[in-house]
């Protein structure tokens, strides 16, 4: 299998600096609204969050993702700029389409997705409508510097938003001035627009685009292939952004605002930066994958990414549990200790997710979109229907967090045994008894009756740990035997 080259490493640590460094500064602002606004004001901003996020990604027809491959697919720069004038207008025209119809419908958006229009909820989507602008512009100019390989000003870009936005949080916090949703948007609207106006400076350095602005881009043809692509990734991925707005919309329509709150700050700290660090780590591994043409090199990719994320992932979430308590007090406040029995459970989940992710990119490799779709879509359907099913018989956070274990259990089972159909050498007991050892600790933990006396005991909690431990141990020396 090839080497990644020095430059590839140099811009690999690049890319993976910069979303690292905007989800830290995320975690920033979640933890100022947190001492700001309390459970109520962090229900808010991520659902305001997401909200901006769903329409971005239907105005980029997925995110950066589409822009990204039709520029690393053309070599000669002319044809690069064609496509970059042909995608600009595409998006550009998308973009005001979204805006337009947030700012036409944010009375009935704002009683859906937040249980009420309340005039001061209307005008904060209104101001939400300008972050959303503002991100598409960001989106678009992170797609095209990806696809240059631009990545010091790629880093830049993403980073320098998240920092203005935690600077105006922290101000507002410090002030004492009163919660306003308003302001929240204006948050993002600061956050978007620096990094908007970042992108184009990177942009700026890129060879001109002048020339081409009266051309007419692609021909018809190609512009056919460029947007069924992209049509394709946004079905993947605005299906799993829908839903996630969805649930959350539900969340504060049964619960209330407070109880979204405590919810998402444990997934945040588990699904989503789970999934900030699966998406560094794509960076290097789809295009290994991808190169991989014979199944013995498909296989040694495949077991050594899975051991690693596998391991790894075991440290990381059975120290999360373990430290819980400090943890939520640290990122966010005492308020918030409820969230962790929303850690408890999302953890198993994130297992699964983990070693999902690693061989569900066979789908991507092999370049099957029908499958790609029609497996997010039925993720995400599954998905929705256990968080109505826990929202409507239950009332707790932890029925609530069940929920995204099934699902993401059964999208592991179909994705290992596409991988085993693709690749024979991709045996199931080279991952199953790895994954059984390392989840079922965590699953007595999270189920076994008898309380804090008994369930949570020092000798419990410690004999899981050392369980935890030797299975990453396991999996981190399994890593190290797989060879050709």
């Amino acid at each position: 299998m090839r080497l990644i080259s020095a430059g590839g490493r140099g811009g690999a640590l690049l890319s993976t600096l910069g979303v690292f460094g905007a989800a830290f500064f995320w975690l920033l602002g979640f933890k100022v609204v947190a001492h700001w606004m309390g459970p109520e004001g962090v229900g808010l901003f991520s659902q305001l969050r997401q909200m901006a996020q769903a329409a971005t990604v239907g105005a980029t027809f997925g995110g950066t993702n589409s822009i990204v491959q039709g520029l690393a697919e053309r070599e000669a720069e002319s044809a690069r700029r064609q496509f970059r004038a042909t995608a600009a207008r595409i998006v550009a025209l998308a973009g005001a389409g979204v805006v337009l119809a947030i700012l036409g419908l944010a009375p009935q958006l704002s009683a859906f997705f937040l249980s009420s229009d309340a005039p001061v909820l209307v005008a904060t989507l209104r101001w939400l409508a300008l972050a959303v602008l503002l991100n598409v512009g960001a989106t678009y100019s992170l797609g095209v510097l990806n696809g240059y390989r631009s990545y010091p000003y790629l880093a830049l870009a993403q980073i320098s938003g998240p920092v203005v936005l935690v600077m105006l949080l922290a101000g507002a916090w410090w002030w004492t001035l009163p919660p306003d949703p308003q302001l929240l948007a204006g948050s993002f609207v600061l956050c978007f627009g620096v990094t908007c106006l970042l992108g184009a400076r990177g942009l700026s350095r890129l060879p001109p685009f002048v020339a081409v602005l009266g051309a007419s881009g692609l021909t018809k043809s190609q512009s056919r292939v460029f947007l069924k692509f992209a049509l394709s990734n946004l079905v993947a991925a605005l299906s799993t952004t829908l839903a996630l707005l969805l649930i959350r919309s539900w969340v504060i329509e049964s619960r209330g605002l407070a109880f979204a709150g405590l919810f998402d700050s444990g997934w945040t700290l588990t699904f989503n930066y789970t999934t900030l660090f699966l998406t560094a780590c794509s960076a290097i591994y789809l295009p290994l994958l991808t190169a991989a043409t014979r199944p013995e090199e498909q296989k040694v990719c495949m077991l050594k990414t899975a051991y690693l994320v596998f391991g790894a992932g075991i440290l990381i979430c059975y120290a999360m549990v373990l430290f819980r308590q400090p943890l939520i007090n640290l990122l966010y406040s005492p308020q918030f200790q409820a969230s962790g029995e929303v850690l408890m459970v999302l953890v198993i989940a994130v297992l699964f997710r983990g070693a999902s992710w690693v061989y569900g990119t066979m789908i991507l490799a092999t370049r099957n979109s029908r499958v790609l779709l029609l497996s997010d879509l039925a993720l995400n359907l599954c998905l929705l229907a256990t968080a109505r099913y826990a929202l409507e018989r239950h009332t707790s956070l932890q029925a609530l967090s069940w929920a995204f274990v099934l699902p993401n259990f059964l999208y592991l089972v179909f994705v290992v045994e596409y991988a085993r159909k693709k690749n024979p050498l991709m045996q199931r007991r080279l991952i199953w008894p790895l994954l059984v050892a390392g989840t079922l600790p965590l699953f007595y933990l999270a189920l076994a009756p008898g309380g804090l006396e008994w369930t949570y005991s020092r000798l419990a909690v410690w004999l899981c740990m050392a369980i935890g431990l030797a299975v990453s141990v396991a999996a981190l020396i399994a890593y190290k035997k797989v060879a050709l």
